[in-house]
């Protein structure tokens, strides 16, 4: 099933399987809609932003991640061009305190979003900036003065240990979340 739309002037379009659905709605300025698996658990959430930009927060530190793996996109941005369906974990078993900071039900968040293709695998992230994003170009100047816009396509699941989130990176949702985000064109 085709979900397509505009928000902040970027027309876009992405694939999901015919059980899943979108919700929520864009406005004129982006915003932020959610994708809901079959039992309307939210499997990924898309943002169309304007203006995008992130701070350190409650704590600097930038912990280990475990990359787990890139999937090509299908089609390259207007903009930022080629990009990857990129997976990463981090695992703050051992920083309760982080992990409270940021508000994490579990030990473990995976990530997976849409992120540069020439952006290498990392190996620290912040623990609240755990994925990628792609510029999409609009033609139309916003009132920042830029045509392009942000996208951050993402899914993310938190769980008790990191082999856990491996499990969850070999499942059939996995790989369904995967092709979804890798068939956003814009």
């Amino acid at each position: 099933m085709t979900y397509s739309g505009t928000a902040a002037d970027a027309a876009f379009a992405f694939e999901l399987p015919a059980t899943w659905s979108v919700d929520g709605d864009f406005s004129d300025v982006g915003g932020t809609v959610t994708v809901l698996g079959p039992d309307g658990a939210p499997v990924g959430h898309l943002s169309v932003l304007i203006a995008w930009g992130a701070e350190c927060g409650p704590d600097c530190s930038m912990p280990p991640v475990a990359h787990l793996g890139d999937v090509p996109g299908s089609v390259p941005l207007s903009s930022s061009g080629e990009f990857v369906v990129r997976s990463v974990a981090m695992d703050l078993t051992s920083s309760p305190e982080l992990r409270n900071a940021y508000g994490w039900p579990d030990a473990v968040r995976l990530v997976t979003s849409l992120t540069d293709a020439d952006a290498p695998p990392p190996t620290t992230m912040l623990p609240h900036v755990l994925y990628g994003l792609g510029l999409v170009e609009t033609g139309v100047v916003a009132p920042n003065g830029i045509t392009y816009r942000t996208v951050i396509f993402s899914s993310v699941h938190d769980f008790p240990t990191l082999e856990a989130a491996r499990e969850y990176a070999g499942s059939e949702q996995h790989r369904q979340v995967e092709a979804m985000i890798a068939s956003f064109r814009a």
